[in-house]
C-alpha cells in the first residue's frame, strides 16, 4: 500500500486540477447566463460575445420569431480573471438594436450570471 500511495495522491491531484480547471488558472468549461432588462417576448435577434482582453472567445447569433422563452446561455472555456460580455438585442418594433456590455470575472464558479440591467447601454 505504501508503494501505491504516491501514485494515488498524484492521480487525485490530477483529477482535482482537471475538474476545477487548475484552481481558476487554467480555462475550464463554464456556462455564462445572460440577463437583459428588456421584455424577452419582444426579442427577435440576439448576438452574444465573450472577450478576454483583445481576444474574442465566443460569438453566437440567434433569431427568434416568437421571442426568447428564457435567459440565454453560452458554454465557453474561461479562466479566472477579467472578461467582457457584449450583447446586441433587436426588439420587435424597433429598427435600431440595443447594445449592452458588462465586465465580469468568473472566479471558480461553473455558472456565471451576467446581469445587463446594470450594464452601460451603447448606441
Amino acid at each position: 500500500m505504501k508503494k501505491r500511495l504516491p501514485l494515488l495522491i498524484f492521480v487525485g491531484v490530477g483529477l482535482l486540477l482537471w475538474k476545477t480547471g487548475g484552481f481558476g488558472y487554467f480555462p475550464s468549461e463554464r456556462t455564462v447566463l445572460w440577463r437583459f432588462p428588456v421584455s424577452y417576448g419582444e426579442v427577435r435577434k440576439l448576438e452574444l460575445q465573450i472577450w478576454d482582453g483583445e481576444a474574442l472567445l465566443k460569438r453566437e447569433e440567434h433569431a427568434y420569431a416568437a421571442g426568447l422563452v428564457g435567459e440565454p446561455s453560452v458554454k465557453v472555456p474561461l479562466a479566472s480573471g477579467p472578461h467582457r460580455a457584449i450583447a446586441t438585442v433587436t426588439l420587435s418594433g424597433e429598427a435600431t438594436p440595443r447594445g449592452f456590455q458588462a465586465d465580469f470575472d468568473p472566479g471558480s464558479e461553473e455558472t456565471v450570471v451576467v446581469d445587463m440591467a446594470a450594464a452601460v447601454k451603447k448606441p
